[in-house]
């Protein structure tokens, strides 16, 4: 039997197709839930976008989920992010900018998990009250941790959009959301709690390991964090499916982990990601290369997660993406690629076991060929 990390999509069955069916049925039920308890919200919130000029108009169902989720890291973090001081805050916000450069990147990650663990995890016991000032340290906690800036890319605007309201209408609007939240944590764990019932055990466990790294924050996140993206990834796939099918190229990007033999793998580099030359025969590469050959998609290998969209010159709307990815990445790399100008969609890993993060030794990991076939248009 495959060693269970923090999650399966598999559960106990032979392949991951229950798991698409149960996240499909409550994504609906989400939707509908939070519609039906927030559209005065999303309404206006969707006129202050066009009357400022923000963005080009989005899906209903991408602000619910926008809704969602500050009320769910609202109840993940708020009583964390109210302690954080203002010099350790821009300390790590700049180590966070800083990674970005190839050079700085492991002398700014070792310093990131010295300070995410002296300063991250101090956790407050009093009641946050609901003002739009707590609202503005969530979002520099979430932005001090690295993890989430796509994420704080959206949040700051409903920061500036409660900008104009009132204290009791923040006051309302917050207790409208995180009661969803909490909602959507009992909720989730009734529907999804099965795919993800080892998350407290690692936390009870292994996670320790990972105290003074820079993946601190993000190995400790949420049972309940998994599911929103279980979720998120469901809507941005259907809000995004149109378009993406209409799209001219098609690519699928591999995390590494998905190597059979990574010491061994000839995988040789492009300006898009590493191309497999075949030279297993079981490796899974191999299995999704021939698929693409057979169906009209290229397919590539991506080393890490930063350097899944390379900053190339794309016709807008032109490239269509199939992001595969353990659950913890799915919503914020989703906007990203979209972000860039590519269509995305994306394929959750059945499993985590990379060793980066999450297995001192790695697991070689998959993904359903059945929902790859289906997310690219191919009915079986």
């Amino acid at each position: 039997m495959r060693e269970i990390i923090t999650y399966t999509l598999c559960n106990k069955d032979k392949n991951s197709n229950r798991y698409y069916q149960d996240v499909s049925f409550f994504t609906d039920e989400v939707v509908s839930k939070i519609y039906n308890e927030s559209n005065n919200w999303i309404y206006d919130f969707r006129k202050f976008i066009l009357k400022n000029n923000i963005e080009k108009l989005r899906s209903n169902a991408e602000y619910l989920l926008e809704l969602l989720m500050l009320g769910v890291l609202w109840r993940c973090y708020v009583n964390k992010a109210i302690l954080l001081k203002n010099t350790p805050k821009n300390i790590l916000i700049k180590l966070s900018k800083l990674r970005e450069k190839e050079n700085m990147k492991k002398s700014s990650d070792f310093l990131r998990g010295i300070l995410e663990t002296l300063f991250l995890y101090k956790n407050s016991s009093y009641k946050v009250d609901y003002t739009l000032d707590n609202v503005k340290k969530l979002i520099q906690w979430l932005l001090a941790t690295g993890e989430f800036k796509q994420e704080v890319k959206r949040l700051e605007r409903w920061e500036k959009f409660l900008c104009n309201k009132s204290e009791d209408e923040i006051k309302n609007f917050l207790f409208v959301i995180t009661n969803l939240g909490k909602w959507f944590e009992v909720r989730s764990e009734g529907i999804l709690g099965i795919y993800t019932e080892n998350v407290n055990a690692f936390h009870d466990s292994t996670y320790k390991k990972h105290k003074w790294k820079e993946d601190y924050i993000y190995c400790g996140r949420k049972r309940v964090e998994y599911h929103l993206n279980m979720v998120g990834a469901d809507i941005l796939n259907r809000a995004y499916r149109e378009e993406f099918l209409k799209t001219k190229e098609k690519r699928l990007l591999l995390p590494a982990c998905i190597r059979l033999d990574f010491k061994n793998c000839k995988a040789y580099k492009t300006k898009n990601g590493y191309v497999c030359k075949k030279c297993t025969k079981f490796c899974k590469v191999n299995k999704y290369t021939k698929l693409g050959e057979k169906y009209n998609f290229e397919v590539y290998i991506i080393p890490h997660e930063s350097s899944a969209f390379v900053k190339e010159k794309i016709k807008k709307d032109y490239t269509g993406i199939i992001g595969v990815a353990c659950v913890l990445n799915l919503i914020s790399g989703g906007w990203k690629a979209k972000e860039l100008g590519f269509i995305p969609q994306c394929v959750l890993l059945d499993y985590c076991g990379c060793k980066n993060h999450w297995h001192e030794k790695g697991i070689v990991t998959d993904i359903n060929s059945d929902r790859l076939l289906y997310i690219i248009g191919i009915e079986k």
